[in-house]
């Protein structure tokens, strides 16, 4: 199973993975409209997206921090325009991620210097009904492609988990599949590598954005060679009272 090799490839590249994300920019997406997306972020060095969830918190994939210095990210945000000479540059100061990533925890809270006067997003804190996942990124369109100036968004249609883990492989690393959500790729729109770390969304009744996922692994995008990815995401609601720990401990911290 495709899945089942690009996760193995993905812990080979662990020592890697803070300058390679394993998951680029948005294939057979569309641009984001200015401000549709207020609370979207993107990280440097590393290449990765995240979302702000509190004024001063960003949560983003714990494969996007892993290793890295606490001081050592900037994160860009007010923008989806990377080159725009009004976004804002903040560095971190700390965080605090899941363990053992590989296996389903790939999440991570990063505290800011500052708080930033921007929308924050809200956080998924029970499973939902799904029919369609919305993912926005800077990532690549194909594999080995430039990441993209434009933040892009695309529309997948979810993938029940019956589909989504139907090898039995999974019967020995039931962590995974309780704790990652799937989305099918059709006529070759996925999130791509430069993508991960940034939002799995679903919008409720009221019109109101909530992120139900992270991008992690799944899709590398490589069309080439005829590939049909199964997009993965950490389950939000599922980590949902870790990350909140996680929240209040970096926000009482005095990093």
């Amino acid at each position: 199973m495709r899945l089942k090799r690009l996760l193995i490839a993905v812990v080979a590249s662990a020592a890697v993975l803070v300058t390679a994300a394993p998951a680029a920019a948005i294939s057979g997406g569309e641009r984001a409209a200015p401000g549709e997306f207020p609370w979207m972020v993107r990280l440097l060095p590393v290449g990765c997206g995240g979302t702000l969830i509190h004024p001063q918190l960003v949560l983003t994939a714990q494969h996007c921090v892993d290793e890295q210095p606490a001081d050592s990210l900037t994160v860009v945000s007010g923008t989806v325009d990377l080159k725009n000479p009004r976004r804002t540059m903040t560095r971190s100061t700390a965080h605090i991620g899941g363990t053992e990533w590989w296996d389903g925890p790939d999440w991570a809270v990063i505290k800011l210097e500052r708080p930033l006067d921007l929308p924050i997003l809200r956080l998924a804190t029970e499973p939902r009904q799904l029919r369609t996942l919305t993912v926005t990124g800077w990532g690549t369109k194909k594999s080995g492609g430039p990441q993209e100036r434009f933040l892009h968004k695309v529309k997948l249609p979810f993938l029940p988990d019956e589909q989504c883990f139907d090898d039995p492989w999974w019967d020995e690393h039931p962590e995974y599949p309780r704790s990652t959500i799937c989305a099918k790729s059709v006529d070759q729109k996925s999130h791509c590598p430069g993508d991960s770390g940034g939002p799995a969304l679903h919008r409720l009744p009221h019109g109101v954005w909530e992120q139900v996922g992270i991008v992690s692994a799944g899709s590398d995008c490589d069309w080439d060679i005829g590939e049909e990815p199964t997009p993965n995401y950490t389950d939000v609601a599922y980590f949902s009272q870790s990350i909140q720990r996680a929240a209040d401990q970096l926000l009482t911290s005095s990093s």
